[in-house]
């Protein structure tokens, strides 16, 4: 058993961040305060932290896809969303997460799927729909805000007690899923922005920053 446990913690800290490598530093964000890195000896409370600021991040994804899913006409579509991310707390498990991750593919999708279809918005719809891009452009800044918590968290976990590994897992998931997730934000965004466009849908400042930062 004792063999097993390097293995182990070797494999939840081997992760991909070539890919956040090449996202903007969190400083290059105007205005964006972001998540602060935890202190380098708790990887506990560095963990805790990445899954606050991580369920945030979806809640306003989730929330995002809501409004626009409702706006195109996409009713339970909308409110499975909404259910989601009301069900989200910052204590979620790495389960919970994978729920909430799984929800948010579906709801994109949903709405991608809509969207192609070129449907036309009266005024009340443009509306829902530029507000829900608004938020989606808060929950990318934010996914972006947990690139160094992300890492700080990946060092730490480098040097944690076995016995840890167990407590830790929604943290090392988080970090595992971030750069994927970054990268279907983009696409969802590009999507969103085209048919905000097309439509002659004012994009919101904050899905500006989220598209700039791309």
């Amino acid at each position: 058993m004792k063999k097993l446990l390097p293995v182990i913690a070797a494999a939840l800290i081997c992760i991909p961040f070539a890919a956040m490598a090449q996202l903007p530093s969190l400083k290059s964000l105007p205005g964006l305060g972001g998540v602060p890195a935890a202190g380098g000896g708790d990887v506990s409370g560095q963990n805790d932290s990445l899954v606050r600021g991580y369920v945030a991040a979806n809640k306003d994804v989730l929330l995002a896809n809501s409004q626009m899913a409702d706006a195109l006409g996409l009713k339970d579509a909308a409110a499975a969303s909404k259910a989601t991310a009301d069900a989200l707390t910052d204590g979620a498990t790495k389960g919970n997460l994978e729920d909430s991750n799984k929800a948010v593919s579906a709801s994109t999708d949903a709405v991608a799927a809509e969207m192609a279809k070129g449907p036309k918005l009266d005024a009340a719809a443009k509306k829902k729909y530029q507000s829900g891009m608004a938020q989606l452009g808060q929950g990318m800044l934010k996914y972006i805000s947990l690139r160094n918590p992300a890492q700080a968290f990946s060092n730490s976990l480098k040097s944690a007690s076995p016995m840890m590994l167990p407590k830790l897992q929604a943290g090392a998931y988080i970090v595992t899923q971030l750069p994927t997730g970054l990268s279907n934000l983009g696409t969802s965004m590009k999507n969103a922005n085209a048919f905000a466009k097309s439509n002659d849908i004012p994009v919101p400042p904050d899905a500006t920053k989220a598209m700039s930062s791309l």
